[in-house]
């Protein structure tokens, strides 16, 4: 098959555009960038052009661009897409119900809401990891320099508190009650429902909100996700990493760059690159950390398939789909609230042989059904239909 890759700095970009090489694809690059999101005539332009003047299967893109999909349905081109981050308010466009698209989904709470929408082509697809990337650097590791790790932000730079003082005092207070509520919540997002229609109306007049014509996304799908759930994402790993460090006095190592002032007690450690360096920080912890975007409503992180495929220990954060694909207490370890979280990082630092079975199990499991290279086959698998 030949395909039109569109290339941009997703997390995961390498890995999928090897599973496609992997699986004999004839693979083209477009890099243009995009300069606005909602209209770029440039980009549309000269996207148009490589599509009219060679013969693609199809154009790929790893998460949905409206651009993309509109270029693709004005030359009779499929697009396909797979979504790696959630909700992607990109979705909430128009250009959604082309019937050019084929969308793959990782969370399957959205992939719901837009089939119920009557988004016909639109696919679940979880993610996954480039197990063999991570076996060929990983060869031969097997030891220990840290404890426990958390490889992330901590967005303490956030929308929220870009607006905190322009909000009058019953809308703060509300605001806060309900990030409040969220961080309590283990599995799960309520930051949505707590939108009322009055509460949105306030924040319309107070906020510049703008959206195109052509984006159906309501207030409360963009306030709730890209304002009060980065704030909350930041309220939980602030706390949780606090009371862990408090726990385990230096034991705790984070790696980002974020300000770490607030968790005078953990080992702050620079950011790590994602392809080079951050495999071997999972390798050789104890115990790695997975504490999930509250916008991922049911759906399994990328960090998750990553901690996994470099043959880490995992105590993460409860998602409804885990269930589905790892055994708690034989693959990975679930908590559900910070006591939890302290309980049972007590428990498993002190647990090698039980850590290295869960290890074990779970790494067989990634590798046998859950790589880049088996999505993908399964992405070319349902495409080759409308071909």
């Amino acid at each position: 098959m030949k395909i039109l890759i569109y290339r941009w700095s997703s997390y995961n970009q390498n890995d999928v555009e090897s599973a496609f090489e992997n699986a004999g694809c004839q693979c083209s690059y477009f890099t243009e960038k995009i300069s606005n999101y909602e209209n770029d005539g440039v980009f549309c332009e000269k996207l148009a052009d490589r599509l009219k003047n060679d013969d693609f299967d199809f154009c790929f893109s790893i998460n949905y661009f409206p651009l993309i999909a509109r270029v693709c349905h004005d030359t009779d081109t499929l697009y396909v897409c797979w979504n790696c981050d959630a909700p992607l308010l990109a979705m909430y466009h128009d250009s959604v119900f082309f019937d050019t698209n084929i969308i793959f989904e990782f969370d399957y709470t959205n992939f719901s809401i837009f089939k119920n929408m009557g988004v016909k082509n639109i696919f679940y697809l979880p993610l996954a990891a480039n197990v063999s990337r991570y076996e060929n650097m990983l060869l031969n590791k097997n030891s220990t320099k840290y404890d426990v790790s958390f490889v992330g932000s901590l967005y303490e730079k956030n929308s929220y508190d870009d607006i905190r003082n322009r909000l009058p005092d019953y809308l703060y207070g509300y605001l806060d009650g309900a990030i409040y509520a969220q961080t309590q919540v283990s599995g799960g997002n309520i930051l949505e429902n707590l939108l009322t229609p009055e509460i949105c109306s306030m924040l319309e007049d107070i906020t510049e909100y703008n959206k195109s014509d052509d984006s159906f996304v309501t207030t409360k799908k963009l306030f709730s996700t890209t304002v009060l759930g980065f704030k909350a994402a930041s309220v939980m790993r602030t706390n949780n990493l606090n009371m862990l460090s408090k726990n385990f006095i230096h034991r705790v190592n984070l790696f980002t760059n974020s300000d770490a002032s607030d968790i005078p007690l953990i080992n702050l450690h620079d950011p790590v690159d994602y392809m080079t360096e951050m495999p071997f920080i999972f390798n050789e912890s104890k115990i790695n950390l997975n504490m999930t975007i509250p916008n991922i409503s049911s759906g399994i992180s990328l960090r998750v398939w990553d901690i996994l495929s470099c043959r880490g220990f995992l105590i993460t954060d409860f998602r409804p789909e885990l269930l589905n694909f790892f055994n708690p207490d034989e693959d990975i370890v679930i908590y559900e609230s910070t006591d939890e979280l302290i309980d049972k990082t007590t428990f498993y630092l002190e647990q090698d042989a039980l850590r290295h079975k869960f290890i074990k199990s779970a790494y067989e499991k990634v590798t046998h059904y859950h790589t880049c290279d088996i999505r993908v086959q399964n992405i070319i698998k349902l495409v080759l239909k409308f071909i």
